[in-house]
């Protein structure tokens, strides 16, 4: 649209001078110079939408964004797009805050809750800011835990582009005038269907003396069905394509690695963002989050362990060899800079980040078992092990106190012995769930089982407590998903199949599921994508992310502020973080 309304602009200057309307040009050329519209180009109005915030002018924010409002938002019938809308909004504010604290702009933030504390108290989006509030009392904010995450550069990459994908998608599907109107697609989509049709006439010049006719006819029926469903995107019934690649907005600067981001699909989010990690040679199997989303943990079949950073770049911090292979991964609960790692010798490594090496180390009475299984309470320093051998039919489950390097208890697995593959303390450290290879699921408090129940026929892959503590779920070999009420005990309340040819031979377990932090959402891997299902009520497939072009083995999902970030770890040895909206 933005190269239509520029062309446009000189054919109605040429027509009026033609026609000798000076002063009616004059007037045009007047109007343009102070267009806010900006010739329809979203890259611009982003630009001179932020440019109020790096200014601290509030007013000139709050009128803007109002104008675009009237101008644009409010003239698209679609209901979902109003609640990206006010999410974008309460990151835009933030964004001023933050940026007029970095400015050591005191007084800015003062005046943004004064003049509109009152607004978002009686707005509908209240909870959202109820923390905010102590903002302006706070020392060093960017420090602080409800906070600091604001302050990160990829945060800020985000809401620019996001806006700026916003923006865009609500230009295209804002109604044309007829001038505009030319057979239905724009300038950009001419343009690309003569490339598309010049590709085929070269296609067709290379192999008009050989012999590969049916290479040919498919290059070319491929080539004729992108001209034919190109032209046929209705961006106005789905506003959540995001603008990338070729963007009808000339000159238009996407931020690296985001400028292609296909959107998800039939669901709630969409995907803002994405960053690849590619520094492992060999098929992924844990990829982690520490607990305040600063650095990530990934290890591979070889038994390689890369810890990274993705803010404000990817970046390598360390890197481990452990020739036994790695069997768990588990990052400290409340303390960043520790990382557990369980082996396949008996032994769970302890890697302090901020020294950059394996500081402590724990060892399970027996030799050779693998580490499966790994948990920190969160109120204290002890760590919960489960180990068993190849053929599993050793199991150890430990407690350890981490700082005198001791075992203080051997749990008692009832009725019968069975390795403990997946582990998961409450808020408060007070409960313990457990999954086990034969199917049951066990609830400990003080380290003694106070009820277990047979979940599933198979063994239970990973286990995880709901926000409100008062449900498990639990992924299963088989490929199902189920969640279970603890009171009354053993009561399930939900069954879906996720996989419907589960694979076989796991040997690495606990990696399967991952909840938002609201208990709204659970990323799950299923084959080559990623699945959002939402547990609010019931368990119902929202949103499928983007495929990765190879198997998902393993997920994690940290929202450390209001846009979530997931995490995919793949066979082909690439992990993903992916911005969702």
């Amino acid at each position: 649209m933005a190269r239509s309304c520029v062309v446009m602009d000189e054919m109605v200057r040429e027509y009026l001078l033609f026609r000798g309307f000076t002063k009616t040009a004059q007037a045009l050329e007047t109007e343009i110079k102070f267009d806010k519209d900006k010739n329809m180009r979203a890259d611009k109005i982003t630009d001179h939408l932020l440019s109020f915030v790096y200014a601290s002018d509030l007013s000139g924010l709050k009128d803007y964004w109002s104008y675009l409002n009237k101008r644009f938002f409010r003239k698209i019938p679609n209901t979902a797009i109003h609640k990206t809308l006010v999410k974008l909004e309460d990151c835009l504010y933030k964004y001023y805050i933050v940026y007029a604290h970095q400015s050591q702009k005191h007084d800015k933030v003062v005046e943004f809750f004064e003049r509109f504390g009152r607004d978002i108290l009686g707005g509908g989006n209240r909870e959202t800011w109820r923390e905010w509030f102590c903002f302006p009392y706070v020392k060093n904010p960017e420090l602080n835990p409800l906070f600091k995450s604001y302050f990160l550069r990829i945060w800020s990459d985000t809401v620019h582009t996001s806006l700026q994908n916003f923006i865009s998608s609500v230009l295209d599907a804002v109604p044309l005038p007829a001038l505009l109107q030319w057979k239905d697609h724009s300038f950009d989509e001419v343009e690309e269907k003569q490339q598309l049709q010049r590709e085929v006439t070269v296609l067709k010049m290379k192999l008009q003396d050989t012999s590969s006719v049916h290479q040919l006819d498919e290059s070319t029926n491929n080539l004729n069905k992108q001209l034919v469903t190109r032209s046929d995107l209705d961006i106005a019934e789905d506003f959540y394509i995001i603008s990338a690649g070729r963007s009808p907005e000339a000159g238009r600067s996407p931020l690296t690695d985001r400028s292609i981001i296909p959107r998800c699909k039939n669901g709630s989010f969409t995907c803002l963002n994405h960053r690849d990690y590619t520094e492992h040679t060999a098929p992924l199997i844990f990829a982690r989050f520490s607990c305040e989303g600063m650095f990530c943990a990934t290890s591979d079949i070889n038994g390689a362990l890369k810890i990274w950073t993705f803010s404000p770049d990817i970046k390598t911090l360390h890197s481990f060899v452990f020739k036994s292979g790695i069997f768990s991964l588990h990052w400290a609960t409340k303390i960043d800079k520790l990382l557990y790692v369980g082996t396949g010798d008996s032994k769970i490594k302890i890697i302090n980040i901020s020294n950059r090496k394996i500081t402590h180390e724990l060892s399970h009475p027996t030799e050779n078992l693998r580490i499966i299984s790994l948990a920190s309470n969160v109120m204290c320093t002890q760590l919960v092990s489960s180990a068993t051998d190849k053929e599993q039919t050793v199991s150890e489950f430990l407690v350890w106190d981490c700082k005198t390097r001791e075992c203080l208890h051997v749990l008692e697995i009832t009725p019968l012995p069975s390795p403990v593959t997946s582990t998961h303390f409450n808020h408060n450290g007070n409960l313990l769930v457990c999954g086990a290879m034969d199917g049951m699921i066990r609830v400990y408090a003080d380290y003694q089982c106070i009820m277990g129940w047979q979940a599933s026929p198979s063994a239970i892959h990973t286990v995880k407590f709901s926000v409100d503590e008062n449900t498990v779920f639990a992924f299963c070999k088989d490929g199902t998903l189920t969640q279970w009420r603890l009171y009354p005990m053993s009561q399930c309340l939900y069954t879906v199949t996720v996989l419907e040819v589960p694979p076989q031979n796991i040997q690495h377990y606990g990696r399967d599921i991952a909840l938002d932090s609201e208990g709204k959402y659970l990323l799950v891997g299923r084959g080559f994508q990623a699945v959002v299902y939402s547990v609010d009520n019931g368990i119902v497939e929202d949103s499928i992310l983007p495929s990765q072009g190879s198997k998902v083995s393993c997920v994690d999902w940290h929202v450390p502020y209001s846009t979530r970030l997931c995490l995919t770890a793949t066979n082909s040895g690439i992990a993903r973080i992916i911005g969702l909206l």
